[in-house]
């Protein structure tokens, strides 16, 4: 999922211990005690070896806390939580309306655990576990109006099966995906087909 949101400001949560404690949180007194802690600055910065790490302005060491971003009408947009300037922990992103749009995971910088996502209308999206960046595990997808899209199971970044519904909740004979071989058919939410793929071995075929 792609978002393009204007951000006036990055927040700090200046207790590093408060981090961990948190794993999965709504609008709690928690979560409220993140969102309405210190003000400052971040700034991306390449290290040595390559990487970039998130710095806190005026400092040397890599950040470790929380991070809020707002936009410019005061809206909470998104709160990440880094470990030695990596994405390590919780990160949520919000729709323009306030709803959830986005939680996942992180772990060292990359993906891992249960990801999640939601439409503006606040029907859930997507829910898939990674591992290590790698989506590892079942999979589910839901259209806009409610019904489920497909239910799926990848290993190792590889897909093992999946099973398609239509938007009116008719089962999608023309899909057939096992053991990681076979045809992945896909629809648009008016139940027009969208379009379908071939996989072997878990891998996509370039047609």
């Amino acid at each position: 999922m792609k978002h393009s949101f204007g951000f006036l400001f990055f927040l700090l949560f200046v207790h590093p211990s408060f981090a961990q404690k948190i794993v999965n949180m709504e609008f709690s007194a928690e979560l409220e005690k993140v969102i309405n802690s210190a003000v400052t600055r971040f700034e991306q910065r390449e290290t040595e070896d390559g990487s970039t790490l998130l710095f806190q302005y005026g400092k040397k060491i890599p950040f470790t806390g929380w991070c809020k971003q707002v936009s410019q009408t005061g809206k909470l947009r998104s709160l990440k939580e880094y470990m030695n300037g990596k994405l390590h922990g919780l990160y949520i992103y919000w729709w323009k309306n306030g709803r959830k749009a986005e939680e996942k995971n992180f772990h060292a910088g990359i993906t891992h655990g249960l990801w999640k996502s939601w439409y503006s209308n606040g029907q859930k999206q997507l829910q898939q576990s990674v591992e290590n960046g790698k989506l590892h595990g079942p999979a589910s997808r839901w259209y806009q109006n409610g019904q489920k899209k497909d239910d799926s199971l990848y290993q190792n970044g590889r897909i093992i099966s999946i099973v398609v519904w239509k938007p009116n909740g008719e089962k999608c004979t023309n899909t057939k995906l096992i053991k990681g071989n076979g045809v992945w058919v896909r629809y648009n939410e008016d139940g027009t087909e969208s379009w379908r793929s071939n996989y072997r071995n878990g891998q996509y075929l370039l047609n």
